[in-house]
């Protein structure tokens, strides 16, 4: 079963165009069969998604996009957002409280681009599988987003690196804004998922993997240069 399990829409997201109905139309055309809207530290009323799903005969999940102090994770389970969720041990708090699962969103996104005002002629920013096995993010989530639509292929090559040396399991999401690129990474489950319920329980048993419908491989991590 193939979920894009990180997509924002107009709902609920300032930056997105994207708006439910379309969503939902253009999924089922390129063969999803569910999605999961994580707005930015918005939830998504559990009425209203449930009407979508049943008009359209479709799965509409609902999951969060937090912003916190060690950067943007996803959370499937939690509701509503709750105050103090900016620091991530206090969401892993939280999270826990409401049998959850956190998910480390594109941890590596514009790791490797020059700050601005960066002098001409500065070596690019060099980041080791080792050093970036050592953020702190991965003590507190579940999961690694390894395959993110709005990540560049370095970037994604690199999570995907932590995770098999973390020995932790990978998500993947087209984090799609906008028609463009929905769908492009997804999660493939191994069971049918009808509801978060379903999802939180397959998630927490691993019973899933990361798949790259972008039509080229993703290279591995040391063949990058720099």
């Amino acid at each position: 079963m193939l979920i894009d399990l990180h997509v924002h829409t107009n709902v609920a997201s300032y930056d997105s165009n994207l708006d439910p109905v379309t969503l939902i139309r253009i999924a089922k055309s390129i063969g999803l069969h569910g999605v999961c809207v994580t707005e930015h530290d918005k939830g998504w009323d559990l009425h209203a998604a449930q009407k979508l799903a049943r008009e359209h005969d479709f799965v509409f999940l609902r999951g969060m996009e937090v912003t916190t102090d060690l950067g943007h994770i996803l959370v499937y389970g939690l509701e509503e957002y709750v105050p103090g969720i900016l620091y991530a041990e206090t969401l892993r708090q939280v999270v826990d409280r409401v049998n959850g699962v956190m998910v480390a969103a594109h941890p590596f996104r514009k790791a490797f681009t020059p700050l601005p005002n960066t002098p001409i002629g500065t070596p690019p920013p060099t980041l080791t599988v080792e050093e970036a096995c050592s953020l702190p993010v991965f003590e507190v989530v579940d999961a690694i987003e390894v395959l993110n639509g709005g990540t560049g292929d370095r970037e994604n090559a690199l999570a995907l690196a932590v995770s098999q040396r973390l020995q932790m399991r990978g998500t993947g999401g087209s984090d799609a804004h906008s028609e463009m690129g929905l769908g492009c990474y997804v999660t493939e489950f191994e069971n049918p998922i009808r509801d978060e319920a379903d999802l939180i329980r397959e998630l927490k048993r691993g019973r899933y993997r990361p798949v790259n419908r972008r039509g080229r491989p993703l290279p591995p991590f040391h063949s990058f240069p720099g």
